[in-house]
Protein backbone atom coordinates (compact mmCIF):
# COMPACT_ATOMS: atom_id res chain seq x y z
CA UNK A 1 0.00 0.00 0.00
CA UNK A 2 0.93 3.60 -0.45
CA UNK A 3 0.15 6.49 1.81
CA UNK A 4 -0.88 9.83 0.59
CA UNK A 5 0.98 13.02 1.38
CA UNK A 6 -0.07 16.52 0.58
CA UNK A 7 2.17 19.04 -1.00
CA UNK A 8 1.15 22.55 -1.56
CA UNK A 9 3.01 24.12 -4.41
CA UNK A 10 2.55 26.98 -6.77
CA UNK A 11 0.19 24.96 -8.90
CA UNK A 12 -1.98 23.99 -6.04
CA UNK A 13 -2.42 20.84 -4.05
CA UNK A 14 -0.73 17.78 -5.42
CA UNK A 15 -0.66 14.20 -4.23
CA UNK A 16 2.56 12.19 -3.78
CA UNK A 17 2.59 8.62 -2.90
CA UNK A 18 5.55 7.40 -0.72
CA UNK A 19 6.34 3.81 -0.09
CA UNK A 20 5.78 2.72 3.50
CA UNK A 21 8.82 2.85 5.84
CA UNK A 22 10.52 -0.37 6.60
CA UNK A 23 9.95 -2.05 9.93
CA UNK A 24 12.12 -0.25 12.42
CA UNK A 25 12.50 -3.43 14.41
CA UNK A 26 15.28 -5.38 12.65
CA UNK A 27 15.70 -9.03 13.10
CA UNK A 28 18.27 -9.88 15.78
CA UNK A 29 21.30 -11.87 14.68
CA UNK A 30 23.67 -13.87 16.89
CA UNK A 31 26.27 -11.23 17.52
CA UNK A 32 28.23 -10.72 20.68
CA UNK A 33 27.02 -8.21 23.19
CA UNK A 34 28.22 -4.80 22.25
CA UNK A 35 28.44 -5.50 18.54
CA UNK A 36 31.54 -5.85 16.37
CA UNK A 37 33.66 -3.45 18.44
CA UNK A 38 32.90 -5.27 21.64
CA UNK A 39 33.77 -8.56 19.97
CA UNK A 40 37.24 -7.24 19.06
CA UNK A 41 37.77 -5.97 22.59
CA UNK A 42 36.71 -9.34 23.99
CA UNK A 43 39.24 -11.16 21.83
CA UNK A 44 41.98 -8.84 23.00
CA UNK A 45 41.05 -9.40 26.63
CA UNK A 46 41.01 -13.15 26.10
CA UNK A 47 44.44 -13.03 24.48
CA UNK A 48 45.85 -11.02 27.42
CA UNK A 49 44.34 -13.43 29.92
CA UNK A 50 45.70 -16.42 28.01
CA UNK A 51 49.20 -14.93 27.81
CA UNK A 52 49.12 -14.03 31.50
CA UNK A 53 47.94 -17.51 32.41
CA UNK A 54 50.67 -19.10 30.30
CA UNK A 55 53.26 -16.86 31.95
CA UNK A 56 52.04 -17.85 35.41
CA UNK A 57 52.23 -21.53 34.49
CA UNK A 58 55.72 -21.09 33.03
CA UNK A 59 57.01 -19.18 36.05
CA UNK A 60 55.45 -21.75 38.37
CA UNK A 61 57.09 -24.59 36.46
CA UNK A 62 60.47 -22.89 36.60
CA UNK A 63 60.09 -22.25 40.32
CA UNK A 64 59.15 -25.88 40.95
CA UNK A 65 62.10 -27.03 38.85
CA UNK A 66 64.51 -24.79 40.76
CA UNK A 67 63.18 -25.97 44.09
CA UNK A 68 63.38 -29.60 42.98
CA UNK A 69 66.96 -29.13 41.80
CA UNK A 70 67.91 -27.32 44.97
CA UNK A 71 66.31 -30.03 47.09
CA UNK A 72 68.08 -32.81 45.23
CA UNK A 73 71.38 -30.92 45.24
CA UNK A 74 71.06 -30.31 48.94
CA UNK A 75 70.06 -33.91 49.50
CA UNK A 76 73.03 -35.15 47.49
CA UNK A 77 75.37 -32.74 49.29
CA UNK A 78 74.04 -33.94 52.62
CA UNK A 79 74.43 -37.53 51.51
CA UNK A 80 77.97 -36.85 50.31
CA UNK A 81 78.78 -35.08 53.56
CA UNK A 82 77.41 -37.96 55.57
CA UNK A 83 79.50 -40.40 53.56
CA UNK A 84 82.66 -38.34 54.11
CA UNK A 85 81.88 -38.16 57.80
CA UNK A 86 81.33 -41.89 57.93
CA UNK A 87 84.64 -42.57 56.15
CA UNK A 88 86.49 -40.20 58.46
CA UNK A 89 85.09 -41.99 61.50
CA UNK A 90 86.38 -45.25 60.03
CA UNK A 91 89.80 -43.74 59.34
CA UNK A 92 90.14 -42.47 62.90
CA UNK A 93 88.81 -45.55 64.63
CA UNK A 94 91.12 -46.72 67.39
CA UNK A 95 91.13 -50.46 67.96
CA UNK A 96 92.39 -51.79 71.28
CA UNK A 97 91.25 -53.50 74.45
CA UNK A 98 88.70 -50.76 75.14
CA UNK A 99 87.49 -50.61 71.52
CA UNK A 100 87.58 -54.13 70.07
CA UNK A 101 86.32 -55.29 66.69
CA UNK A 102 83.84 -58.09 66.22
CA UNK A 103 85.49 -61.33 65.13
CA UNK A 104 83.39 -61.26 61.95
CA UNK A 105 84.34 -57.69 61.03
CA UNK A 106 85.84 -57.46 57.55
CA UNK A 107 86.16 -54.09 55.75
CA UNK A 108 85.82 -53.60 52.02
CA UNK A 109 89.09 -54.97 50.71
CA UNK A 110 91.02 -55.16 47.46
CA UNK A 111 93.54 -57.87 46.64
CA UNK A 112 97.00 -56.62 45.78
CA UNK A 113 100.27 -58.40 45.12
CA UNK A 114 100.51 -60.67 48.15
CA UNK A 115 98.32 -58.68 50.55
CA UNK A 116 94.89 -57.15 50.99
CA UNK A 117 94.18 -53.53 51.85
CA UNK A 118 91.04 -51.53 52.64
CA UNK A 119 89.72 -49.73 49.57
CA UNK A 120 89.95 -46.40 51.41
CA UNK A 121 93.74 -46.70 51.52
CA UNK A 122 94.43 -48.52 48.26
CA UNK A 123 95.17 -45.61 45.91
CA UNK A 124 97.24 -43.70 48.46
CA UNK A 125 99.33 -46.77 49.19
CA UNK A 126 99.85 -47.36 45.46
CA UNK A 127 101.18 -43.81 45.07
CA UNK A 128 103.44 -44.19 48.11
CA UNK A 129 104.98 -47.41 46.80
CA UNK A 130 105.33 -45.98 43.29
CA UNK A 131 107.22 -42.91 44.54
CA UNK A 132 109.37 -45.05 46.83
CA UNK A 133 110.28 -47.21 43.85
CA UNK A 134 111.38 -44.11 41.92
CA UNK A 135 113.76 -43.40 44.80
CA UNK A 136 115.12 -46.96 44.62
CA UNK A 137 114.38 -47.50 48.30
CA UNK A 138 113.45 -51.16 48.07
CA UNK A 139 110.28 -50.57 50.13
CA UNK A 140 107.61 -53.27 50.15
CA UNK A 141 104.47 -54.26 51.99
CA UNK A 142 105.00 -57.23 54.29
CA UNK A 143 101.27 -57.52 55.10
CA UNK A 144 98.21 -55.34 55.61
CA UNK A 145 94.77 -56.74 56.47
CA UNK A 146 94.88 -59.51 59.06
CA UNK A 147 91.67 -61.33 59.89
CA UNK A 148 90.54 -62.20 63.40
CA UNK A 149 91.45 -65.85 62.89
CA UNK A 150 94.89 -65.01 61.50
CA UNK A 151 95.57 -62.59 64.34
CA UNK A 152 94.67 -65.28 66.84
CA UNK A 153 97.28 -67.61 65.30
CA UNK A 154 99.96 -64.90 65.32
CA UNK A 155 99.21 -63.95 68.91
CA UNK A 156 99.14 -67.56 70.12
CA UNK A 157 102.47 -68.33 68.46
CA UNK A 158 104.16 -65.38 70.18
CA UNK A 159 102.49 -66.15 73.49
CA UNK A 160 103.77 -69.74 73.39
CA UNK A 161 107.22 -68.43 72.50
CA UNK A 162 107.23 -66.29 75.64
CA UNK A 163 106.04 -69.23 77.73
CA UNK A 164 108.91 -71.30 76.38
CA UNK A 165 111.29 -68.72 77.84
CA UNK A 166 110.05 -69.62 81.31
CA UNK A 167 107.64 -66.72 81.82
CA UNK A 168 104.42 -67.25 83.69
CA UNK A 169 101.15 -67.06 81.78
CA UNK A 170 100.45 -63.57 83.11
CA UNK A 171 103.90 -62.26 82.22
CA UNK A 172 103.86 -64.06 78.86
CA UNK A 173 100.55 -62.42 78.00
CA UNK A 174 101.75 -58.99 79.12
CA UNK A 175 104.95 -59.36 77.12
CA UNK A 176 103.12 -60.55 74.02
CA UNK A 177 100.50 -57.78 73.99
CA UNK A 178 103.21 -55.13 73.92
CA UNK A 179 104.08 -56.14 70.37
CA UNK A 180 101.15 -58.18 69.11
CA UNK A 181 97.55 -57.24 69.95
CA UNK A 182 95.10 -59.95 70.88
CA UNK A 183 92.56 -60.96 68.20
CA UNK A 184 89.81 -58.38 67.84
CA UNK A 185 92.12 -55.69 69.25
CA UNK A 186 94.40 -55.31 66.26
CA UNK A 187 94.13 -52.43 63.81
CA UNK A 188 95.41 -54.71 61.08
CA UNK A 189 91.86 -56.08 61.06
CA UNK A 190 90.65 -52.67 59.84
CA UNK A 191 92.65 -53.12 56.62
CA UNK A 192 94.07 -49.62 57.17
CA UNK A 193 97.32 -50.69 58.81
CA UNK A 194 100.39 -51.66 56.80
CA UNK A 195 103.55 -53.42 57.91
CA UNK A 196 106.45 -52.45 55.65
CA UNK A 197 109.75 -54.15 54.95
CA UNK A 198 112.92 -53.19 53.14
CA UNK A 199 115.48 -54.98 51.02
CA UNK A 200 118.26 -53.45 53.07
CA UNK A 201 120.00 -55.62 55.60
CA UNK A 202 119.77 -54.77 59.27
CA UNK A 203 116.97 -53.29 61.30
CA UNK A 204 114.19 -51.60 59.40
CA UNK A 205 114.31 -48.44 61.53
CA UNK A 206 117.89 -47.79 60.33
CA UNK A 207 117.08 -48.22 56.65
CA UNK A 208 116.72 -45.49 54.05
CA UNK A 209 113.19 -46.73 53.41
CA UNK A 210 112.25 -46.16 57.05
CA UNK A 211 113.78 -42.69 57.03
CA UNK A 212 111.93 -41.79 53.83
CA UNK A 213 108.65 -43.12 55.23
CA UNK A 214 108.97 -41.14 58.44
CA UNK A 215 109.45 -37.92 56.46
CA UNK A 216 106.99 -38.48 53.62
CA UNK A 217 104.24 -40.85 54.80
CA UNK A 218 101.94 -37.94 55.72
CA UNK A 219 101.89 -36.82 52.08
CA UNK A 220 100.02 -40.02 51.31
CA UNK A 221 97.81 -39.98 54.41
CA UNK A 222 99.84 -42.45 56.51
CA UNK A 223 101.20 -41.98 60.03
CA UNK A 224 103.52 -44.03 62.22
CA UNK A 225 101.03 -45.86 64.42
CA UNK A 226 103.22 -46.62 67.42
CA UNK A 227 105.87 -43.89 67.81
CA UNK A 228 108.49 -44.16 70.51
CA UNK A 229 107.36 -41.12 72.50
CA UNK A 230 103.73 -42.32 72.76
CA UNK A 231 104.12 -45.79 74.25
CA UNK A 232 102.29 -44.87 77.45
CA UNK A 233 99.31 -43.76 75.38
CA UNK A 234 99.22 -46.54 72.79
CA UNK A 235 100.15 -49.30 75.29
CA UNK A 236 102.33 -50.73 72.53
CA UNK A 237 106.07 -50.87 71.98
CA UNK A 238 107.48 -48.65 69.24
CA UNK A 239 107.02 -50.21 65.83
CA UNK A 240 108.79 -48.49 62.95
CA UNK A 241 107.21 -50.85 60.41
CA UNK A 242 103.55 -50.24 61.25
CA UNK A 243 101.90 -47.31 59.48
CA UNK A 244 98.22 -46.49 59.68
CA UNK A 245 96.21 -44.79 56.94
CA UNK A 246 94.18 -41.84 58.34
CA UNK A 247 93.82 -39.61 55.28
CA UNK A 248 96.07 -36.77 54.18
CA UNK A 249 94.27 -34.00 56.07
CA UNK A 250 94.29 -35.96 59.33
CA UNK A 251 97.92 -36.98 58.88
CA UNK A 252 99.08 -33.37 58.55
CA UNK A 253 96.94 -32.30 61.50
CA UNK A 254 98.37 -35.08 63.69
CA UNK A 255 101.91 -34.00 62.87
CA UNK A 256 101.11 -30.35 63.54
CA UNK A 257 99.55 -31.19 66.90
CA UNK A 258 102.17 -33.84 67.73
CA UNK A 259 99.47 -36.41 68.43
CA UNK A 260 99.27 -40.15 67.88
CA UNK A 261 96.03 -41.68 66.62
CA UNK A 262 94.70 -42.31 70.14
CA UNK A 263 95.11 -38.65 71.08
CA UNK A 264 93.90 -37.24 67.79
CA UNK A 265 90.79 -39.43 67.68
CA UNK A 266 89.81 -38.25 71.17
CA UNK A 267 90.57 -34.67 70.15
CA UNK A 268 88.31 -34.83 67.07
CA UNK A 269 85.47 -36.51 68.97
CA UNK A 270 85.65 -33.95 71.78
CA UNK A 271 85.30 -31.08 69.31
CA UNK A 272 82.10 -32.59 67.94
CA UNK A 273 80.44 -32.28 71.34
CA UNK A 274 81.44 -28.65 71.92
Amino acid sequence: MYRRSYNRGRRGMTFKFKPPKKNRFKSVTATPMGGADSYGVSLTVLRIVAVALAAVILIGSIAIGINFFAFNSGHQSSAAYSEDEKNNAQLLRVVNKSNPLDKNYVPELVDKNGYRICTLAEKSLDRLLSDAEKENLGLYVKYAFVSYVQQKKIYTAEYNKQLSKGLTEVKAQAKTTLTIPQPGRSEFQTGLMVSFRSKEKGKFKNSKASEWLFKNAKKYGFVLRYPEDKEDITSMDTNYKAYRYVGKENAYAMQRLNMCLNEYSNYVNSRKTE
